[in-house]
């Protein structure tokens, strides 16, 4: 190819009439040309068997991102719905028939045990006690001078037996009608909150006559029912103390921290279900007796080796 590239060249410059002057020289063009010829040759001898054009080389490794393999619980969470409760509660009721003179109290007041809350007509305990108290005064008085004289044998002592024996009746007399005053002061039988006073002042009220509310709510309880399936579960979380969660339509988006605090003792037949307890600090006073609750509560289980899912290929 170069070979008739030169002569082509060659034939372009030269006009038809150089032809003749160009056959005289042939020989020496030939001289000329020859060590071109061979260096031609050589060049192409050099590029047989090799590719015409060198690809770029590319690396055909796929970039990864590299993430230890870890070891993972396959744990469950198990919900149930229960019903609040104050650690203590109760209703109030007077132990007497009476009239109510007095009402101490307003709802969501905070009391201590012993706080007087209602107050009963007691004008007639009052003047028993005071009769008792005069009565129990002249008997220590009378068995102090029996005492005197039967040391100086003025009176027998079957005598001195009798007036102490009166002496003693006389200190259960004053203790019955103390206790009838007390009985007239309807008092906070623990520190709590009271609820809505249900009497008024003039109001006749019977035993069976509910006075108030009082909750001792610093802890709340949450009764749930388990499957018979997780009492072996139930027990190592109550063993180990062991948190849940609890939350309450009242506070949406809030979760608490529950601890399992008790259990029944037996499995219910008919459900076939354990009854559990869970316990909810409630330092911040938001919770209710009677909120409704979704306790949940995680359940360990095995450990197997995870890997993230996006590095799994199928195909």
């Amino acid at each position: 190819m170069l070979i008739l590239f030169i002569l082509s060249l060659f034939l372009f410059v030269l006009d038809q009439e150089d032809y003749d002057a160009l056959a005289r020289q042939s020989t020496a063009i030939e001289e000329v040309a020859r060590p071109l010829l061979d260096e031609a040759r050589h060049w192409l001898a050099g590029q047989k068997g090799k590719p015409q054009a060198k690809a770029k080389k590319v690396s055909s490794a796929v970039k990864v991102l590299v993430q230890p393999v870890r070891l993972t619980a396959n744990d469950r969470v198990f919900e149930a719905v229960g019903t609040g409760r104050a650690r203590l509660s109760l209703q109030v009721y007077p132990t007497v028939a009476e009239e109510v003179t007095k009402v101490l109290f307003q709802a969501q007041d905070r009391v201590s045990q012993g706080d007087l809350l209602i107050q009963l007509d007691d004008r007639e305990e009052v003047l028993a006690v005071r009769r008792a108290e005069i009565q129990l005064k002249n008997a220590r008085s009378l068995l102090s001078r029996y005492e005197k004289a039967v040391k100086e044998g003025a009176v027998p002592e079957s005598e001195v037996d009798t007036v102490r024996a009166d002496f003693e009746a006389a200190k259960v007399a004053l203790d019955q009608a103390k206790l009838a005053l007390e009985d007239r002061r309807i008092k906070a039988p623990f520190s709590g909150v009271v609820g809505i006073p249900k009497v008024d002042p003039g109001q006749r009220v019977t035993t069976a006559t509910v006075i108030t509310s009082l909750d001792d709510r610093k802890i709340l309880h949450v009764d749930f029912e388990v499957p018979e399936a997780l009492a072996g579960a139930l027990r190592e979380a109550q063993a180990e103390n062991r948190n849940i969660t609890a939350t309450t339509p009242a506070y949406p988006g809030r979760t608490f921290v529950a601890t399992i605090s008790a259990q029944e003792s037996r499995v219910n037949a008919d459900r076939r279900t354990v009854l559990a307890r869970a316990s909810i600090e409630n330092e911040e006073d938001l919770l209710r007796p009677g909120m409704s609750f979704t306790t949940r509560w995680t359940i360990s289980g095995k450990r197997y080796p995870t890997i993230p899912e996006i590095s799994l290929q199928w195909g």
